[in-house]
């Protein structure tokens, strides 16, 4: 009934999501969520939480052990003066745009995005700009530095990326941290997919950044997707202003599963995320002489180009009377560009994976 909610558009995901619900016997390549269990150790700690009726506020910064393991994680890194536990990093993106950024201030946003940056940004009267990466999907640095004006105020960056998987490289990090220097520019960097590094080359921007914001936490990692812990890490004064209106919103992430992750933050099972490598392999040898696609570094996305003959929803659709769910790439790009593309996600069993592609494969 707002203007500023009617910025937001829904969830094109989420309706793929409640679609799956209603299909039966559908084949769902469309939710970004692993589907191995959340570790036992996790498991045990929440229910020894209940037991203990430990299901009350924790301070709104976060339990002080797990908030410590999370600043450990990022010892000597300047950057990391501060951390706080957040609802998951969606509440961590809604947090720091809201105590870094000013109303009528700049955001770059680079193009394919996870599909909350741009409307929160709108919605808190922050300008949201879209910059198009190449077509490999690296970094269009002529692009980025087209974009800046005297109101940009931060970049934000998704490494390894959704949709495309893609993880910036050393040298992508390094030019991008000059760009940012150059402008005097913030980097608000969502790292949450770092867990799924297949080919061993992720590394954090605050490592070369002061002036860095790192959004991370468990949900992929620990298949914790419905618990919603995420966190935040930085300098002190914007962490602080985080936890003052995490006070007045969130209040504080929740609480039985934070004392369950503070005893197992560091568990992250090899062997599941070598299972994910080996779908990542079954979609590249099963398309790649369909489509034109590489194989993404990270997460558990493919980002997969349309013949011009096609369009997203229309392909989208075909899927859908097959009984498979995937997402139009309009969910994380701007106009007629959304169109070329659309999105899996591999974070299903094999026989699933076999049966999507299969589908994909005979529409295409």
């Amino acid at each position: 009934m707002t203007r500023r909610v009617d910025y937001i558009k829904a969830s094109i995901i989420r309706k793929s999501f409640d679609k799956a619900v209603s299909i039966k016997n559908v084949i769902n390549l469309s939710i970004g969520q692993p589907d191995f269990p959340v570790p036992s150790s996790t498991k045990r700690a929440m229910i020894k939480a209940i037991k203990d009726d430990k299901a009350g506020y924790t301070p709104s910064a976060g339990i002080k052990s797990l908030r410590d393991k999370i600043l450990s994680k990022y010892s000597g890194m300047k950057f990391a003066e501060g951390a706080i536990v957040t609802s998951g990093v969606s509440g961590g993106i809604f947090l720091v745009y809201a105590a870094l950024l000013e109303e009528g201030d700049e955001l770059i946003v680079l193009s394919p995005y996870f599909v909350s940056y741009p409307d929160i940004a709108g919605f808190l009267n922050i300008k949201p700009v879209i910059v198009s990466t190449n077509d490999d999907f690296s970094l269009n640095f002529e692009n980025i530095k087209r974009a800046i004006t005297p109101k940009t105020k931060a970049i934000i960056v998704n490494s390894p990326n959704n949709p495309t998987g893609h993880i910036f490289s050393g040298q992508e990090i390094k030019m991008l941290v000059d760009v940012a220097k150059e402008n005097n520019l913030w980097i608000i960097s969502d790292e949450v997919y770092e867990a799924f590094d297949y080919e061993k080359t992720f590394e954090t921007i605050g490592k070369y950044y002061d002036k860095t914001i790192v959004l991370n936490g468990y949900s992929k990692s620990l298949a914790l997707t419905g618990m919603r812990v995420g966190y935040a890490v930085g300098p002190k004064p914007v962490i602080d202003d985080m936890i003052k209106l995490q006070q007045y919103t969130f209040v504080c992430a929740p609480s039985i599963a934070q004392v369950g992750i503070d005893e197992s933050v560091d568990v992250v099972d090899s062997k599941k995320i070598a299972r994910f490598k080996k779908r990542r392999d079954f979609v590249y040898d099963e398309l790649k002489n369909v489509v034109k696609i590489g194989k993404p570094a990270g997460a558990f996305y493919y980002f997969i180009p349309l013949p011009k003959e096609i369009t997203a929803d229309d392909f989208v659709e075909r899927c859908l009377s097959k009984k498979l769910l995937v997402v139009p790439g309009n969910a994380f790009m701007e106009g007629c560009d959304g169109q070329k593309y659309f999105r899996i996600s591999y974070a299903v069993d094999e026989d699933t994976l076999k049966r999507g592609i299969k589908v994909i494969k005979s529409i295409l």
